[in-house]
């Protein structure tokens, strides 16, 4: 073995070139492939930090008040049951410097005891703080442990203006905690206060019984929410859903949305590894087949084939553990890199993919990963034709020496048209995306969001309890931003565009009596009279809002198109909607249509919702700020904050974004998946030719003879041009072919990112196809060109 060694280290010595090829290749491959499974282990397979994680379950569906009391009272699975609220708010957290905006989320008391994990500092909330009415508790997270109170020990009991109203913190939360979203600076208890009686905002989730299995509670789930369907079918969450109703393990569920594209990334990165492979086995091949004379010698002279195969593997081995080796090192400098700028605190993610379990996944790669590029040479290269290798000398004894199997496609073709399909696939997918991406980004929202800007405003509810009350900051607010210099206008909305949306059920009044579940959702807007005017949405028929709407006023509506024509099918013919009178939601008041305005997105890549839009003064619910200014937005941020702060010491601002950022945002949501799928296609792409080219050039080389007897016995430029282009494009051929057919076969998993597009859409297949050809071509022209240029004369001696 050591001589083997000794011997494979002086033959790369002595061929650098070749080396450095192979092991920058397998280094890009293996390298990428160790960080992605390093990544995907800790996100599906890692378990949570939590006692028993297997046993904290989520309970599907969201649920309302007597809902989640129903289940509460009579389930058997579960040793502890809670609730959060569906949706993390923004509060304002006083200090010394000015409020801040801070994520808040309310979770039920005993949310740690279900979770099996005891606070970093304090204690964790009492049952009696849970009670309506209970006393103002609060815990918060590390980071703002850290950042508010300097870490201090002794935190826990100490007070906290959270919302304008004292909050007595009780206790600190572990570093790195998301549960149940990830960045919440402070937990809150009592959720149900966040909800109205109609409202299905509270998620459940429990820890289950010792020997209660995840299939029992889901069917005791089912029995349950029979019985409330049976109890309350008129209710929101009474209606049959459409998803399986289950039990699922807090694990699976967190990972949910990121599985299949990290599953499918994971991919991606596979088939850059197998193309890596591929290319290097083919480096190997043609590396082998010019050393046939000698070990067809060494064959000839009595030494057994599995002396030969194992100097071959050893060899192999030897540039796998290079390259190994360099992407290890490459790995440590990115985890150095990341420790120095995520020092603060370390996620699981990190650790796992930095530490030991990332170099064991690494070291795996290595492995296998060396055998697979190595074996098929060295099978091919350790079995020589002896008769014809020793009759033939030189160069034309590599050549001879290579077995032409079926369809006249060699080892090394073989493993070009593999490398060239995987590219295909990879390329495919890219594409798709890419096209989403255009199409998204040439869809028109329904306004101008030229010089908006947009920010958060949260009211406290503890100094603005009532809805005179919070009509005169935002009536004043209103006031006060308008008369800054350079502001158009400015308007007051329940929610911005393109971010979060409420919606309700609605019916018209002439329908009759229709239980809430079986009545049109439509989304609202609470907004204020200049909202369509600062957005740009066009009315279309009726009026806009004016200051008259207000509280004593006769309850009014603004319809959109969408909206319009779900209520009026005929529209915009037929009986005219504006007039009409619907009633929304569970209140009995009829409301008014007293306009109809364009259609808007609420995001890009849907479709078209029906919504509607009320006088904020009749329905007092804002969060939302939205100011045109005549110039860049984002220059009046500081005015706004100061006249606000004027206003309330204690109220902060958040999400000061301009709308022009948050379609970019809403364009490129899966930007860093493009880019990671596209920078892996454009390296499969280069590995792929790259193999072409080397494939059609060694054949060049060893062909010089041949190609000089067909120079002298009359062959033109053009056949020998011919000759050699028409074997590379029979591999590419073959290549796009298996390539189309996986494609096919595999980006259907790519129909959840796709907008307007479809997987098998025939203009990407067909362009790419052509795309790969061209590229082909180049490829073998190189080739081609040498070979027209072969002398007969020096050919022939």
């Amino acid at each position: 073995m050591r001589q083997d060694l000794t011997l494979a280290f002086r033959t790369l010595k002595k061929n650098r070139l070749f080396a450095a090829a192979a092991v920058l290749t397998l280094t890009l491959g293996i390298g990428a492939n160790t960080a992605m499974f390093a990544v995907i282990r800790a996100v599906l397979s890692k378990s949570l930090a939590y006692r028993e994680p297997d046993r904290a379950v989520k309970i599907s569906g969201g649920a309302t008040i007597a809902h989640f009391e129903l289940i509460k009272a009579a389930q058997q699975s579960y040793s502890d049951i809670g609730a959060y609220y569906c949706c993390a708010s923004t509060v304002s957290l006083s200090g010394p410097e000015g409020p801040e905006a801070r994520k808040a989320e309310a979770v039920s008391a005993n949310f740690l005891a279900i979770l099996g994990i005891q606070p970093l500092v304090g204690r964790a909330f009492l049952p009696e703080e849970d009670a309506s009415g209970g006393p103002k508790v609060a815990m918060i997270s590390a980071a703002l442990w850290q950042s508010r109170f300097q870490g201090d020990p002794h935190s826990a009991g100490k007070t906290a203006i959270i919302g304008a109203a004292p909050y007595s913190i009780v206790g600190v939360l572990p570093s790195g905690f998301a549960f149940p979203f990830a960045d919440i600076d402070i937990r809150l208890t009592h959720p149900e206060a966040y909800v109205n009686a109609t409202s299905p905002l509270l998620l459940p989730f429990a820890r289950l019984k010792p020997g209660i299995t995840l299939s029992q509670a889901s069917a005791e789930l089912a029995m349950l929410n029979q019985q409330y369907r049976s109890a309350h079918p008129g209710m929101l969450d009474a209606k049959r859903p459409t998803a399986p109703e289950r039990v699922t393990p807090f694990k699976d569920a967190l990972v949910d949305n990121i599985r299949s594209t990290l599953w499918m990334l994971s991919g991606a990165v596979g088939l850059v590894l197998l193309i890596a492979c591929a290319n290097v086995a083919g480096l190997l091949l043609a590396r082998a087949n010019s050393r046939s004379r000698k070990f067809a010698v060494r064959s000839a002279l009595g030494a057994p084939r599995v002396r030969l195969i194992r100097q071959l593997l050893v060899e192999t081995v030897l540039l796998g553990s290079i390259g190994g080796a360099l992407g290890l090192f490459a790995r440590l400098l990115e985890c150095a890199r990341r420790g120095r700028h995520d020092g603060s605190e370390s996620t699981a993610r990190g650790r796992n993919s930095c530490g030991w379990t990332g170099a064991r996944i690494h070291g795996g790669l290595v492995n296998r990963h060396r055998l697979l590029f190595g074996l098929i040479p060295s099978l091919d290269a350790s079995r020589p034709d002896l008769i014809s290798v020793l009759r033939a000398s030189g160069e034309a004894a590599a050549y001879s020496g290579s077995r032409r199997p079926a369809l006249r496609v060699n080892s090394r073709g073989f493993l070009v048209i593999v490398q060239v399909a995987l590219c295909m696939i990879l390329l495919t997918g890219a594409a798709l995306l890419i096209e989403s991406i255009v199409r998204l980004g040439h869809v028109r929202p329904g306004f101008n969001p030229r010089n908006v800007l947009t920010m958060r405003i949260t009211l406290p509810f503890t100094r603005y309890d009532t809805d005179a009350k919070q009509m005169v900051f935002f009536n004043e607010l209103i006031q006060r931003v308008e008369a800054l210099h350079g502001v158009r206008s400015a308007a007051l909305a329940f929610t911005t565009p393109l971010t979060t949306f409420a919606l309700t059920p609605i019916r018209p009044v002439e329908q009759g009596a229709v239980p809430l579940n079986q009545r049109l959702i439509a989304m609202f807007q609470n907004v204020t009279p200049d909202y369509f005017r600062t957005l740009e949405i066009p009315l279309r028929r009726g009026r806009e809002f004016t200051q008259r709407d207000d509280a004593h006023a006769p309850l009014t509506v603004i319809l959109n198109e969408a909206l319009a024509r779900k209520l009026r099918p005929n529209y915009p013919n037929g009986l005219d909607p504006v007039g009409q009178r619907v009633w929304i939601g569970a209140k009995m008041d009829p409301v008014e249509a007293v306009g109809i305005v364009a259609d808007t997105h609420q995001y890009l890549d849907t479709d078209l919702t029906p919504a509607m839009y009320r006088p904020l003064a009749q329905m007092t619910n804002a969060q939302a700020l939205l100011i045109r200014t005549e110039e860049d937005p984002l220059r009046s941020v500081n005015a706004v904050r100061m006249e606000t702060r004027a206003m309330d010491p204690d109220q902060a601002v958040s999400g000061v974004k301009s709308l022009e950022d948050l379609i970019a945002a809403d364009v490129g949501y899966n930007g860093p998946i493009l880019s990671l799928l596209s920078g892996f296609a454009g390296v499969a792409l280069l590995l792929a030719l790259t193999g072409l080219y080397g494939v059609i050039a060694y054949t060049v080389a060893q062909r010089t003879q041949e190609v000089g007897i067909r120079r002298a016995l009359g062959a033109q430029h053009a056949d020998i041009l011919r000759l050699v282009l028409g074997q590379g494009l029979s591999l590419t051929i073959a290549g796009i072919a298996l390539g189309v057919g996986g494609g096919l076969a595999l980006t259907r998993y790519l129909k959840s990112l796709l907008f307007q597009v479809s997987p098998a859409d025939p203009a990407t297949f067909a362009g790419l196809a052509i795309l790969f050809l061209a590229a082909a071509l180049a490829a073998a022209y190189f080739p081609a060109r040498r070979a027209m240029k072969i002398d007969p004369m020096q050919a022939l001696r």
